[in-house]
């Protein structure tokens, strides 16, 4: 009995011995583990080997183990939805961009196009009042040249009229002298009364009336026929005048129009550019909170991968030092 007690006591002794190292060795590697991925839990539950019954323990390691695998894959999920997250944000952004920069051109455009409609009517309008005063100008030509013709006609009419009244009365005057000549030489009864024969003298003077008639009344038709030239030309200047007043109308209510149009598209364009830049702040927002959410994890994904696989090692290899198996 004596030595039954003495080898159960050795063997209880050995027990111990053997347990007391074997949680040192664990402690140690969950230590050594714990400094090289600076993991506070590891380094309490080092200290736990080495104080708490063994159960207790490899249930606290295996709940460690179940924990950090959790995070492992949280952290893969949540690694894969910030690319994600951050990738759509950029996409979604550069889109908003080009499209923040056609609604600029687009009003640029719109802009432009509307100050030159502008112009446009406004040289329109100033071509109306210019044909309007070249055709009030040419009108006070007309009746001013209308006046010197009738003033012209006139004249030359009286002048042929007074001529005419010159050239019968020196007729007369010739024909009386012609017959007391004849009648001075002969003493016989008067003979009928012969045709009127101009002597040298009245030839000249009569001719020289007669031409000065024939210029009047040729004076009389070149007035008129350059006041038949001049009334056409005149009307035809109204004619031309009115179809080109009619056209610039036409213009100016299309361009007004096309106006109305430009400057309703410029509104909605730039209703459009608010709210794409404030689509925009909403984004840059966005990504600065993803930024800030993601990046540390981003940079360091696959550290802490490194050093949680590190630890779920170093975990179940504490374990098994527990159980009592060697490491290699």
């Amino acid at each position: 009995d004596e030595a039954r007690d003495a080898m159960t006591g050795t063997y209880s002794f050995l027990q111990l011995a053997a347990g007391k190292r074997l949680r040192t060795q664990a402690a140690e590697l969950l230590r050594k583990a714990a400094r090289k991925t600076h993991s506070p839990e590891m380094a309490l539950l080092a200290t736990s080997v080495e104080l708490d019954a063994f159960t207790k323990v490899k249930a606290a390691i295996d709940e460690m183990v179940v924990m950090l695998k959790q995070q492992q894959e949280d952290e893969v999920k949540k690694n894969d939805w910030c690319k994600a997250e951050v990738h759509d944000n950029e996409m979604t952004t550069a889109k908003t961009e080009d499209k923040k920069a056609d609604i600029e051109a687009n009003i640029g455009e719109l802009t432009s196009t509307i100050e030159t409609l502008e112009q446009e009517i406004s040289d329109a309008h100033m071509a109306i009042e210019q044909a309007q005063m070249d055709l009030q100008r040419a009108t006070e030509d007309r009746k001013a040249e209308n006046f010197e013709f009738q003033k012209t006609v006139s004249d030359q009419t009286v002048t042929i009229e007074v001529l005419k009244k010159a050239l019968d009365k020196l007729a007369t005057y010739y024909d009386f002298l012609q017959q007391s000549k004849s009648s001075a030489h002969k003493q016989t009864p008067p003979v009928p009364q012969k045709e009127y024969s101009k002597s040298k003298g009245a030839s000249g003077v009569m001719e020289m009336i007669e031409k000065l008639i024939h210029e009047a009344q040729d004076l009389v038709k070149e007035s008129q026929a350059g006041e038949n030239t001049a009334q056409a030309a005149y009307e035809q200047l109204i004619a031309d005048t009115n179809a080109s007043i009619e056209a610039l109308q036409k213009e100016i209510t299309s361009k007004e129009a096309a106006k109305s149009d430009a400057h309703k598209d410029k509104l909605s364009s730039e209703s459009d550019l608010k709210d794409t830049i404030k689509e925009l702040e909403g984004l840059n927002k966005y990504n600065s909170e993803l930024h800030s959410e993601c990046d540390y994890l981003l940079k360091n994904f696959d550290l802490r991968q490194q050093k949680r696989g590190e630890e779920i090692e170093a975990l179940q290899q504490a374990k098994q030092i527990l159980d009592g198996a060697s490491l290699n």
